[in-house]
């Protein structure tokens, strides 16, 4: 069970963490920010501050586990993230939420604990961006979305199993050759029980027939 021992003070501060690790696998790039008003460092990690710009969803909160979905939001952002969402492989990639509580010189409560808790991980599976002018400062303000899905949504969306053709099977087995065949096989029809006679599908020609009564000869 956790114990969060900030949420006794009179006094509460806090603010949401996120952290995406974006690109393919051996060639990512880790991106951190918060919604504090300055930057704040935990664990050698320092997180870049947005403010109100940064927006995150609610949290479902159930006692078992459910596939919820979340949406990060980010408004008012410079053409650099624009170009983030736009020129890399951020679907796919990986996002971590946590809740910080503060002190009074907005940094992460450290005693008696620290007071950081991870509070959603998922995989981004969608991305949005739109963008609004404003007439009076006449600039345009880009708010870039993603939508994450929970590790849950994602097993429950995955594809079991392997498929018996050639490609599928050695995809996994490259020198296995038990599957080598299926295509010439797959439209072969085969008698079954005798030696085969032509290239036809066997067909039942079992007939059913009702016989007739028996006549008893010796009856009068």
């Amino acid at each position: 069970m956790t114990t969060i021992n900030a949420v006794n003070s009179s006094s509460i501060r806090h603010a949401e963490f996120v952290r995406m690790v974006v690109g393919q696998t051996g060639s990512t790039t880790t991106y951190t920010f918060c919604n504090a008003a300055a930057p704040v460092t935990v664990s050698g990690i320092t997180f870049t501050n947005l403010g109100a710009l940064l927006g995150v969803g609610d949290v479902q909160r159930d006692i078992k586990a459910t596939s919820d979905d979340m949406t990060i939001s980010l408004t008012g952002i410079n053409p650099t993230w624009v170009s983030v969402i736009l020129g890399t492989y951020i679907k796919g990639s990986t996002v971590e939420v946590w809740r910080g509580f503060l002190d009074s010189n907005n940094q992460i409560i450290t005693t008696p604990t620290t007071q950081f808790f991870k509070r959603y991980q998922g995989i981004i599976n969608n991305v949005s961006i739109s963008e609004n002018f404003d007439t009076q400062a006449r600039t345009r303000v880009a708010t870039c979305s993603v939508s994450c899905s929970s590790m849950r949504r994602i097993l429950e969306n995955r594809m079991s199993g392997i498929k018996t053709n050639q490609q599928s099977w050695q995809f996994f087995y490259g020198s296995d050759k038990s599957m080598d065949r299926v295509a010439t096989i797959a439209n072969t029809y085969f008698d079954f029980g005798k030696p085969p006679q032509t290239q036809t599908q066997s067909t039942d020609t079992t007939t059913i027939t009702t016989d007739a009564p028996e006549i008893d000869t010796n009856r009068p």
